[in-house]
């Protein structure tokens, strides 16, 4: 049986984004490096300054990403790469593993499947609350507007 997957949101990515991952750990989209990288940081003594390490975990970027879901709630992403060096790739519909997969192959993917997951939900949670602010403002200035 083919389930149909609908559309539920999408996103393009335009700025830098970073999510906290870990209690020291924070998981960093730059567009400008063409690079996804994982960032920890240490502090041994409160006397010493704090030492960030960052580590390129995927060698592109998600240009774009479509979420998709079915009847059953199963989800599958479209994305566009842009890598470090400049090549532009699509992965058509295809779940985690898959993508995961994919990037691997083209040995471009450095980091786990869970790194993966937090970076496509960290794109489209990112919009979803950027098009609910804009929607929180757009309401407010049309109260503004009646007064």
């Amino acid at each position: 049986m083919v389930t149909d997957y609908k559309l539920v949101s999408e996103a393009k990515v335009d700025k830098s984004m970073i999510r906290k991952i870990g209690e020291y750990e924070f998981i960093k989209i730059i567009p400008g490096e063409k690079n996804v990288q994982v960032s920890k940081i240490t502090q041994t003594k409160i006397t010493e300054p704090i030492v960030q390490e960052d580590e390129i975990i995927i060698k592109a970027y998600p240009q774009e990403v479509k979420l998709f879901k079915n009847e059953n709630k199963d989800v599958k992403y479209e994305t566009r790469w842009l890598s470090m060096d400049n090549k532009r790739f699509d992965i058509p519909l295809a779940d985690i593993k898959t993508i995961h997969s994919l990037l691997q192959a083209k040995n471009i993917m450095d980091g786990n499947i869970l790194h993966l997951s937090n970076v496509l939900s960290l794109v489209i949670k990112q919009n979803t609350l950027k098009e609910e602010i804009n929607k929180i403002k757009h309401e407010y200035n049309a109260e503004e507007e009646k007064i």
